[in-house]
């Protein structure tokens, strides 16, 4: 069982992409000025209606507890994806994949206004070079990245003025995780596909923010692990271990919890004080199929 804090580890191999070019600062906006638009077989996005798409100073989505509109919806297909964030005039947020054949996704979505108002797009059954060419186009950065046999899902978001950060996301090994971080960038996704291999992404920790790391620990080090610091994210492995990359914020945010249905999880969120999911990720334990988030305050 592999079960390590972050470090600098030296190995090359590693298939990393960073974006920490100098990009020109646009204004920013509290609301996403975009239209809707869908691109069957591909993905779909909010795109903007002329001139530059409107983006409010996201920082991370998982780092803010702005009171917001969410919706989590499970093992449902990429059309059905693209017809909720348009019903609910919603964002995703975290992408996962269930089932590639046929595809199936979990998806966490926000309300697309307010602190949480930016254009965006996801895309789905995409190359590594599909993606940085989506980046590239966009001007984007990830925010939610998985992948699934030789493809990838992903959802992206605007990378200049008040949500410019310096960022990267590798596809690699444990090892070579670390030596995608350096000595200046912390993880915030990390996501397995096959036994030791991940997908992660990374910004920059110009702030010197306390964070840390794990893989291959178990569920129950979840709840102990990283001092109390706010969850980000999590992943299972193949063979049943836990992943977890978290941040330090004061007052520590971002519990994490596993229900026995995505109706009591809910029905926790909801209830007073109110509570939102930053991802929802079915895991089976034993025979028994349970589903994990970790929460941030929503009030």
């Amino acid at each position: 069982m592999i079960k390590k804090l972050v470090r600098r580890l030296v190995l090359a191999g590693a298939v990393c992409l960073g974006m920490a070019a100098t990009l020109v600062a646009t204004p920013a906006s509290a609301t996403a000025q975009c239209t809707f638009v869908q691109s069957p077989g591909m993905g779909a996005g909010c795109w903007p209606g002329g001139g530059t798409p409107a983006t409010a100073n996201l920082v991370n989505d998982r780092e803010i507890s702005t009171p917001t509109g969410w919706w989590t919806y499970q093992n449902i297909d990429a059309a059905t994806v693209s017809n909720l964030l348009a019903a609910n005039d919603a964002r995703p947020i975290d992408l996962r994949v269930l089932s590639s054949s046929p595809l199936r996704f979990s998806v966490t979505m926000v309300s697309n206004s307010g602190a949480y108002g930016s254009s965006w797009w996801w895309y789905y059954g995409v190359s590594m070079s599909q993606v940085s060419s989506f980046l590239s186009t966009n001007n984007a950065r990830l925010i939610s990245a998985v992948r699934y046999g030789t493809v990838y899902a992903v959802v992206m978001v605007p990378n200049y003025g008040a949500n410019y950060k310096p960022w990267g996301w590798c596809d690699t090994d444990f090892t070579g995780i670390g030596t995608c971080l350096g000595s200046t960038n912390r993880l915030t996704n990390i996501e397995s596909y096959a036994s030791n291999r991940f997908v992660v992404i990374f910004v920059n920790n110009s702030a010197g923010l306390g964070w840390c790391w794990y893989a291959g620990i178990s569920r129950a080090a979840l709840n102990n692990v990283c001092g109390g610091q706010s969850v980000l994210d999590v992943s299972q492995n193949p063979d049943g271990t836990f992943n977890v990359a978290a941040v330090a914020q004061s007052p520590a945010d971002g519990r994490v919890r596993d229900f026995a249905t995505t109706t009591d999880l809910v029905n926790y969120a909801v209830s007073s004080p109110p509570d939102r999911a930053l991802f929802v990720m079915p895991y089976t334990s034993g025979s028994t199929t349970r589903w994990l988030t970790s929460f941030r305050h929503n009030s």
